[in-house]
Formats: C-alpha cells, structure tokens, sequence
C-alpha cells in the first residue's frame, strides 16, 4: 500500500497542473443515467442516478484509474480503518456492510441499522464532504459494500467511485427528499430528513431480510423523534417569523423556509469560495435597512468573512453548524445549539 501511496501523491502533484475548470461540478441533479453492473453482481439502484457517463469524469477519478487497479490487484490487505472515521468499515459481525457518504446520512442510517451494524463513512471525521476525496482504501471496500446510503450529484469523488466500484445496492436520497435548486443541505429540515428513514428501513432489510422487523421499528422511532425535534424548533423560533437570516454560506434555505425565516447568504453552497470584495460591498448595501444584529459564519469555516463585513456595519458575529460533518456532535444536539444561537442573534420582526 505504500506504493499506492507513492503513485497517488504523483498523481495528485501533476493534476495541480490542469484548468480548474477541468474539475467544476454542478451540485444538484439533472436527470437519469444507469450506472455500470460488473460481471456477475448485480446492483440495485433505488432512486435516479447523476446524469453523467458511466466513465470517471474527474480529473482526480481519471488519474487515479490505474492506481486503483493496482490497489485491487493488490487486494484490500490493510484498508480496515475504524468505522465511522473516514475509512471502509461497516460492517459488524455477521451483518451486513453498510456505508454512507458523509455525517447526516451516517447518522440516520445508523439509527436505523441498530447496534448490530456498524454504518462506515465515505468522508473522513471532521472533513469538509463538498469537496472531500476518498482513499483507494475506501474505493476499494466500496465494492464489498451490500448498502451505500448517499446523496448524488452532491460529492464527486463518491459519485465516481460508485461507478467504477458499485456496492450491492445504492440508496440515492436526491430523488426521494425534493432537493431545491441544486441546494443539497435537505437535513437541516428535520422533517425532511426523517422522510428518508423508511427507504434506507427497506435497503437494509434487503440486505438482511432476517433483520427487517427491527430496522422498520427503529425506522419508525428516529421518524418520531425528529418530528419532535422538529416540533421544538418551530416553539423556539415562533416569535421570530420573518427574521433575517445572514449567513456566510447558503446553507441554510431548508431551514429558514421550515421555520418562516428569511435569508441573506454572502456566498453560494459551496462553503469553502470566497466571496469578492464587490460581492460583500453588496450585501453590506442590502443590509444596511435591515433588522439584522448578528452575521453567522460555520463552525468548520473562516470566520473572516462574516467579521468583516459585521464590521463594515457594526453587527456581532455567531457561529452554526450546517451539520455537513460529524465535528458538532449529536445531530439532534448540533440542531438544538443552532437554535440558542439564533434566539440570541435574531432580531425579532
């Protein structure tokens, strides 16, 4: 594997070379493609699959193509990194092998799967999923999988190794939860998120028929307990209908339209852009007539953005989460932080 490795950071060293443009990703969906089934496996697709060829379209997925072969080739010897961390486990004893693509879907799916299944996840703990990148490890594990629980169109190196390395079956949340122009971040509506709990109850009983009841119980459990989340996030923010919302990143749309707030976003989906100097002088003009106290910036972000402009009009800056990664705890624990951070940072209307 250290040869891999070696070939890998080549790789990467020569892509630093190639347009940006080359690598540019559209987030949302655009239609329906089959994605190829190796020789003698079949694979299920629940849901429809990212229009784009069957081929690796990145330039990352190209250039890694042949490092991949070598690595199964080699075969999987040493690519068992602790589930939940970013590596390819996923399986508890005797059960099936299930992964997901990055936080929210983990932690749902493994709500329902139980204690009997360890759910593994595509995007390293911590990590940022928009542009995150996998390791042959975790392509390679991929393959052995019965169930990914993922969200196409919305992380490129996973929509990749999905179609050069299939698990047995796919469960693509795009189609099943009514994404909105492109923006991907449905969880942040409770309600929306707990509409997925009864597919991935059905993929895993698929996967393990034996185990069916149990994953349909507990499917029913954590749909009950995120509308009661759900329910005590409307109660908190009850007397701030019509609020404006400023974040730094456009993350928040599902939240604000479940709980009648309004939005201003500095910068579009993608966390990590940086707005320009234009951009922000803008929003300070759009603000200025504003009921607004506070600029939010993301816990796993720059802060400079958001200071800056706060400091252009003397406002305060908060911190939220758009729960894209593991780093704020507990989903529903992570929910309700944002909501003491909004009740303080609000203004009423």
């Amino acid at each position: 594997m250290i040869i891999i490795r070696v070939f890998a950071a080549g790789f990467r060293a020569r892509l630093k070379a190639r347009p940006a443009a080359d690598s540019d990703r559209p987030v949302g969906r655009a239609g329906a493609s089959t994605r190829p089934m190796p020789p003698g496996r079949p694979v299920r697709h629940v849901g429809a699959t990212p229009a784009r060829p069957a081929a690796l379209t990145s330039p990352v997925a190209r250039a890694a193509a042949p490092v991949l072969a070598l690595g199964l080739a080699l075969g999987l010897a040493g690519c068992g990194a602790p589930a939940g961390s970013g590596g390819p486990s996923g399986q508890a004893a005797g059960g099936p092998k299930v992964m997901a693509s990055f936080y929210p879907l983990q932690w749902l799916t493994q709500r329902v799967a139980g204690d009997a299944v360890t759910v593994g996840s595509l995007t390293p703990k911590g990590a940022e999923p928009h542009d995150s990148e996998l390791e042959l490890s975790q392509v390679s594990a991929l393959g052995q999988a019965d169930l990914l629980v993922t969200l196409g169109g919305f992380q490129a190196a996973v929509d990749d190794a999905v179609r050069s390395n299939p698990p047995r079956e796919v469960l693509d949340a795009a189609p099943l939860v009514q994404l909105e122009d492109g923006d991907p971040h449905f969880w942040l509506d409770p309600t929306r998120l707990a509409e997925l709990a009864a597919p991935i109850a059905e993929a895993l009983g698929r996967a393990d028929p034996h185990g069916a009841q149990g994953y349909d119980s507990r499917a029913a459990a954590v749909a009950a307990e995120l509308e009661d989340l759900d329910r005590e996030l409307a109660e908190g923010l009850a007397g701030f209908q019509g609020a404006v919302l400023v974040t730094t990143h456009a993350a928040f749309r599902y939240f604000a339209g479940r709980y009648g707030l309004e939005t201003v976003s500095v910068s579009g989906v993608d966390p990590e852009a940086e707005p320009s100097p234009a951009r922000i002088a803008d929003v300070a003009e759009q603000l200025a007539d504003l009921p607004v106290k506070t600029i939010y910036f993301e816990d796993q972000a720059s802060p400079k953005t958001a200071e800056v402009l706060a400091e252009r009009l003397d406002l305060a800056t908060g911190m939220l989460s758009p729960l894209e990664n593991d780093a704020s705890g507990d989903y529903p624990d992570a929910m309700r932080a944002n909501l003491a951070e909004l009740q303080s940072g609000l203004v009423a209307p």
